[in-house]
């Protein structure tokens, strides 16, 4: 954990743990949730028409819902393909009875394949999501799970196809 105050909530979030209580919102919230799911870039003024609010209404439920934790950010979403991380695998990690899961999550999150880390319940510690350059890159990174991550065992699947969830709130 980060003793950083400002992340506590977003862990804890990230966790599945609820950290307090739902914010209240109206129907023209979740519109714009949606809509910034399909486009976080989208402008205000659009936003606002789309919505039937104006400009500055829009900018101000934006920022409720960021104020409120609602949204918590921003991001682009990269085509890894198109920057050379083609293959697309799943690794399950078991760790050491003597890893500790804070330094396992640090050396994983350094390594350049992984993109995602979820701590999870049933037979394996960590379900760790890699995008690689190709088999070789898969390779050292599940050997250096394994000899310097502190893994007991691993089990890799490769993603032969994936697809995203539209992410709609309602």
């Amino acid at each position: 954990m980060c003793n950083d105050p400002r992340r506590e909530g977003y862990e804890q979030q990230a966790m599945g743990v609820n950290t307090s209580e739902a914010a209240v919102l109206d129907g023209v919230d979740f519109q714009i949730i949606n809509r910034l799911v399909e486009n976080g870039r989208e402008s205000f003024a659009d936003l606002g028409k789309a919505v039937g609010l104006s400009p500055h209404g829009a900018a101000d439920r934006v920022r409720r819902l960021q104020r409120d934790g609602v949204i918590s950010g921003f991001t682009a979403v990269v085509a890894l393909v198109n920057v050379g991380r083609a293959l697309d695998a799943f690794i399950d990690v078991r760790l050491r009875s003597t890893t500790a899961s804070e330094a396992f999550e640090a050396f994983a999150l350094g390594l350049p394949a992984v993109q995602e880390i979820a701590f999870v319940t049933g037979r394996f510690d960590y379900h760790v999501r890699v995008a690689c350059h190709g088999a070789d890159d898969l390779d050292r990174t599940v050997r250096a799970i394994r000899q310097e991550g502190g893994a007991a065992q691993t089990e890799t699947r490769i993603a032969l196809r994936a697809t995203r969830a539209a992410n709609r709130i309602s």
